[in-house]
């Protein structure tokens, strides 16, 4: 199985939500493997102030930044076309993404479109600029990262669930789709993660939602890269970081009721 530094020395990565968190710490990783990284967010400054932080090593690190929004199709391909042309890529990572928890009765109807816009079509519409390139290149690979709600909906993220839970699907289904012109498809379901979006999340959280998750490990942004660069390097389709993670995940694949009544015991006793 080839490690993170074998696999990912001179290829060129593009990574989508790269200034903070997850995206942050997988820059962090990919450069420490002599990988180029191209840092793709909305706003300028957090990008550039990401890119000066991580090139401050000294290690000769190769740091791009590409401002666009993954959510409009139109400035997705017009950008990436333009950055492509410049920095031919080897791999796509699709981590941007937003959560807005709530009870379902209580959310604005503003946050599941925004979810979606996000999580689900703006990995689309990068996959849609990425993907041709990598088939003319003659392979190379994707990773879309979901969340363990992709796979597990709880109380209190009718939105976020289901965008996450569209993005495992349409990963599934490409990765076959892919099979024959060699570009590799993974999806990652990370747990909750010590990152500004947990932080920010939290504040938001019904109590029920609370006590649902309080049993689950946080992991940290460095331990979840790690693990999820390594499912990448090792062909993985399904990358699950983390102990806790995988077990949650055996137990809704194998005894989904047991899954439901400890959630619905939680939230009972929360309330």
């Amino acid at each position: 199985m080839a490690s993170i530094d074998g696999y990912f020395k001179g290829k060129s990565v593009l990574l989508t939500g790269g200034s903070s968190g997850i995206g942050y710490a997988a820059a962090e990783r990919l450069l420490k493997a002599g990988a180029e990284v191209t840092l793709v967010a909305r706003r300028v400054a957090p990008l550039e102030e990401a890119k000066a932080k991580l090139g401050s090593s000294g290690s000769g690190a190769r740091v791009h930044t590409l401002a666009l929004d993954v959510s409009r199709e139109d400035d997705v391909a017009e950008k990436v076309a333009a950055h492509l042309a410049a920095h031919p890529t080897d791999v796509l990572i699709n981590n941007a993404g937003v959560v807005m928890p709530g009870r379902f009765l209580e959310l604005e109807s503003k946050h599941f479109r925004e979810m979606m816009d996000i999580n689900y079509f703006g990995s689309v519409n990068m996959c849609r600029a990425v993907i041709p390139h990598l088939v003319a290149k003659g392979g190379g690979a994707v990773l879309n990262v979901s969340s363990m709600a992709g796979i597990i909906g709880i109380y209190g993220y009718t939105a976020y669930a289901a965008s996450k839970f569209a993005l495992y699907g349409f990963s599934e289904a490409l990765r076959g789709e892919m099979v024959p012109h060699k570009v590799q498809v993974s999806v990652c379901l990370p747990p909750d993660t010590d990152t500004p979006q947990l932080a920010f999340e939290n504040q938001y959280k019904p109590k029920e939602t609370k006590a649902i998750a309080g049993a689950v490990k946080t992991m940290s942004a460095a331990a979840v890269a790690e693990e999820m660069l390594a499912g990448v390097a090792g062909g993985a389709f399904t990358i699950i970081p983390g102990f806790d993670g995988r077990m949650t995940v055996a137990a809704q694949r194998w005894v989904p009721s047991v899954v439901r009544w400890y959630s619905d015991m939680a939230m009972k006793k929360a309330k």
